[in-house]
């Protein structure tokens, strides 16, 4: 069994990527930028917002680049709630991870009020030992910076730790620190996307997450048969 569940956020505890793509549809039609735009924007989703427009648009100034970030902010920050509903079973799965006494954080690359807003309307905030956001790093995802932040405060080694994550770049990041990773198809990211990072395992739903945390390391499980 693992120790720590250093989950994402969007995509992964709660069934936001439709909504953000829609926010991303509302400024891209508003800027008229192309509709390639829009669907390579989409694949970036996991990635820090500004950073996100860099990518997209690495030729314009940071001016731009912040104007933009804000304007989606602006979108995003009244419809907060509404792009966030919770995955199906995810208060189940959180009761019986606490219930074993496995630590449950998240790492993600949303502001960390946004996060918070979100939980606490639901009264899951108190399943949560730690919440590292945007702001609480100097290096996103996929660098591991997160990881080991949590690792550390927590005082959890990389083997009793576990990452689960709807994108590449939540893989990646568990693969840069040492520590397994669960990947869900349940964002944007395809199966065979999240595949090439390598992890544990992949997974349709947050039903199938629980008993591989509970099982624990898959070298573990292999030595007991």
């Amino acid at each position: 069994m693992y120790k720590l569940a250093i989950f994402d956020f969007d995509g992964t505890l709660v069934d936001s990527a439709p909504g953000i793509v829609q926010v991303m549809r509302e400024v891209v039609d508003e800027y008229k930028f192309s509709e390639e735009t829009l669907e390579l924007w989409s694949h970036l989703i996991g990635v820090p917002l500004k950073r996100q427009t860099q990518i997209l648009f690495p030729d314009h100034p940071n001016e731009f680049h912040d104007e933009v970030t804000n304007r989606y902010r602006d979108i995003y920050d009244t419809k907060a709630l509404e792009i966030c509903p919770l995955f199906p079973g995810l208060e189940e799965m959180l009761r019986e991870l606490d219930k074993a006494e496995i630590l449950i954080t998240i790492a993600s690359s949303k502001r960390r009020h946004l996060i918070d807003f979100v939980l606490e309307h639901h009264s899951l905030e108190h399943y949560f030992k730690m919440i590292v956001g945007a702001a609480e790093v100097t290096r996103h995802k996929p660098d591991p910076e997160s990881v080991h932040i949590t690792m550390e405060k927590l005082g959890i080694a990389p083997e009793h730790t576990v990452v689960i994550g709807d994108s590449s770049f939540d893989l990646e990041m568990a693969r840069a620190a040492g520590v397994d990773a669960i990947g869900v198809t349940t964002g944007i990211h395809t199966r065979e996307h999240l595949a090439k990072s390598e992890p544990a395992h992949i997974v349709s739903g947050l039903n199938e997450v629980l008993p591989l945390i509970l099982s624990g390391p898959v070298s573990k499980v292999a030595d007991q048969n």
